[in-house]
């Protein structure tokens, strides 16, 4: 009786080294500039300046103020974008927490509503209630971690 091995052949692992190189190069391009203009903007009065501004809305979840610039990108641009801006940051355990199930719940809304509008979903019904349900229960962690 012949057996079969289980595991990939080179071939395979090839391909699997290529794609995985391939996608940390693509994920590098967005998250290496963002996280080098938040850096620069940190350090001139622009980012403290935005901060300052959004503190009373971001301060509802317990997020610092520089949050709104990774919210507005997390939204808009795609999670990695919004995981450059967190990083650039001096943020402390609950406000990344707290953001990550924000926008894990809601993200990337431009993309995903090409991908809903292919699959004839109602995007405005989908993305409503994405958003609702991602600051609603980043709301509700947000006040748990407090106590």
């Amino acid at each position: 009786m012949k057996t079969t091995n289980s595991l990939p052949t080179w071939p395979v692992l090839q391909r699997g080294v290529k794609q995985g190189l391939r996608t940390f190069w693509i994920l590098m391009r967005v998250m290496i500039p963002v996280y080098i203009i938040i850096a620069i903007l940190a350090r001139t009065p622009v980012l403290p300046a935005i901060a300052d501004f959004f503190q009373p809305a971001m301060g509802i979840w317990r997020l610092p103020g520089d949050a709104a610039l990774a919210m507005v990108v997390g939204h808009f641009v795609n999670l990695y974008a919004a995981l450059a801006v967190i990083a650039a940051g001096q943020w402390d355990p609950d406000a990344v927490t707290v953001a990550a199930i924000i926008l894990g719940i809601s993200h990337s809304h431009l993309m995903e509503s090409a991908v809903f509008r292919l699959m004839h979903l109602p995007y405005a019904v989908l993305a409503t209630l994405r958003v609702t349900a991602g600051w609603g229960l980043g709301w509700i962690v947000a006040v748990l971690l407090a106590k």
